[in-house]
């Protein structure tokens, strides 16, 4: 299924490129549903070419309470693999999702476009693949995964238009200190 969020944001893109690149961790105590977000690696390749990998962990409060003590809190995490290109203003990205990583893809690329001195659109541009097979028998599987991929993308593109929003509170608070 397609994931697509258009949002503009009132800052210049160098700076909304940058923080979003750069800055992703200071936004993880604005996000609901994420404790954290840790940068595990970043590497240069070539000039205005960075490459990171953050993990995020899910906030607890994602999970209802009755199911707390069933729920192994370790697996309720992602893996956001992104190639972020000055060139371009855009960031190619893959998330691997801590439960079910076989079965789940995630993948898209993101582009920081110019609106005036002030304005930045920020446009998503991703794809969902969930693969139940061997989950389920066959026919259920074949049935059902477009209802539960649709489920999911109920839930992942408001986590991308969260996560534009926490970036534009982060600038704005910036801005006034």
């Amino acid at each position: 299924m397609d994931i697509t969020v258009d949002h503009a944001v009132d800052f210049p893109r160098a700076l909304v490129f940058e923080t979003m690149r750069d800055k992703m961790p200071d936004l993880a105590p604005l996000l609901p549903n994420v404790d954290s977000i840790d940068v595990r690696e970043r590497r240069e390749p070539s000039p205005g070419v960075i490459e990171l990998v953050n993990l995020w962990k899910a906030a607890k409060t994602e999970i209802p309470t009755v199911a707390r003590p069933f729920v192994d809190q370790s697996k309720l995490n992602w893996i956001d693999r992104a190639r972020w290109t000055q060139a371009d203003w855009g960031c190619a990205w893959k998330l691997e999702v801590g439960f079910m990583p076989e079965r789940v893809k995630c993948a898209g690329s993101t582009r920081y476009e110019e609106m005036g001195p002030e304005r930045t659109m920020i446009r998503m541009r991703g794809k969902l693949e969930l693969d139940l097979k061997g989950l389920l028998p066959g026919l259920i599987a074949r049935s059902a995964t477009p209802s539960v991929e649709a489920f999911i993308i109920k839930l992942v593109q408001p986590n991308f238009e969260k996560t534009i929003d926490a970036l534009a509170q982060y600038l704005a608070h910036q801005k006034k200190a």
